[in-house]
């Protein structure tokens, strides 16, 4: 048995669901569960947000198959911490957890289920999605039904040769993640925007953020008439801004797999993509072989 964490907001859930979806492949005879109790003693970003967007149902694994393939009950479980110190002891002779750099692809696709395996990871790399990118698309199609609020700021998009520009902040400035992620700088902005002047001329730049009052003084060195803040979309409604990302001619993305999944799902034939080198504090971002993708 593989039991999968997923955890963490929807650009995050949407890589995980993409490396569930390439191990039951792999593993047709396996039985594959989903571990979805983080969502349910975690009250960050929107939730787990893959069926209410995408109708993606996942089988999800109850609490004792959770213990036996990771040797711990979740929290859900009543009196879970006293149950834990005696299924400790069980670890090392049933169990075969792995996270996402113990176990790479090569690995995953040999995996004979000698063991349990409980895994933990992002899966952001390219090696995961690039090879079935157009059916992942159809996958992750949002509803029209639910996007019919946008039909103006999406015809300014399609008429104007839009270029996207994410800028996350928001938990990037929490104590907890600022160590750990960097923050991009106006250096990386600037070069970036220049860059898709040299492939478009003179696009306009649709500029999404959670920290929507900074953007709009933070980049006034955009002349106005070429530039656009997309406000509104927060909360449950955020997902507006990667479906507004990813109908755009070109994209500047944060160092955010929310901005990176808006790239993503952009199906412009002449789309360019411009990704940053900075990702993980002191750490290179991944150098990505997808057609038009530029890391700067």
């Amino acid at each position: 048995m593989i039991v999968q964490q997923f955890n963490s907001g929807l650009g995050n859930q949407m890589f995980q669901y993409v490396f569930f979806r390439l191990l039951g492949k792999h593993h047709p005879k396996i039985r594959i569960r989903a571990d979805l109790t983080w969502y349910k003693w975690n009250d960050v970003h929107q939730g787990y947000e893959l069926e209410k967007l995408f109708g993606i149902s996942l089988p999800e694994a109850d609490p004792w198959e959770i213990a036996l393939t990771s040797g711990q009950l979740p929290h859900t479980v009543k009196g879970y911490r006293y149950i834990n110190r005696f299924l400790r002891i069980f670890d090392q002779k049933y169990i075969d957890a792995h996270s996402v750099d113990e176990m790479p692809k090569d690995e995953m696709i040999a995996y004979d289920g000698a063991k349990h395996a409980y895994i933990t990871g992002f899966y952001i790399s390219e090696k995961y999605y690039k090879d079935d990118l157009e059916e992942i698309r159809k996958v992750f199609s949002f509803p029209l039904a639910r996007t019919a609020d946008l039909s103006e700021t999406v015809h300014d998009i399609m008429s104007s040769g839009a270029v996207s520009i994410h800028v996350r902040r928001g938990d990037y400035l929490d104590p907890v993640y600022k160590d750990r992620f960097d923050l991009l700088g106006e250096d990386y902005y600037r070069a970036a925007v220049e860059r898709m002047r040299q492939i478009y001329g003179h696009p306009r730049f649709f500029i999404f953020s959670d920290d929507k009052e900074f953007v709009t003084k933070a980049f006034d060195w955009i002349p106005a008439a070429e530039r656009t803040v997309v406000t509104g979309n927060s909360g449950a409604d955020s997902w507006k801004d990667m479906y507004l990302m990813s109908l755009c001619r070109g994209n500047i993305l944060a160092n955010s797999t929310f901005s990176t999944w808006g790239a993503l799902l952009n199906k412009q034939e002449d789309a360019h993509v411009i990704y940053p080198r900075a990702y993980i504090a002191g750490t290179d971002s991944e150098v990505k072989t997808l057609k038009g993708w530029e890391r700067l």
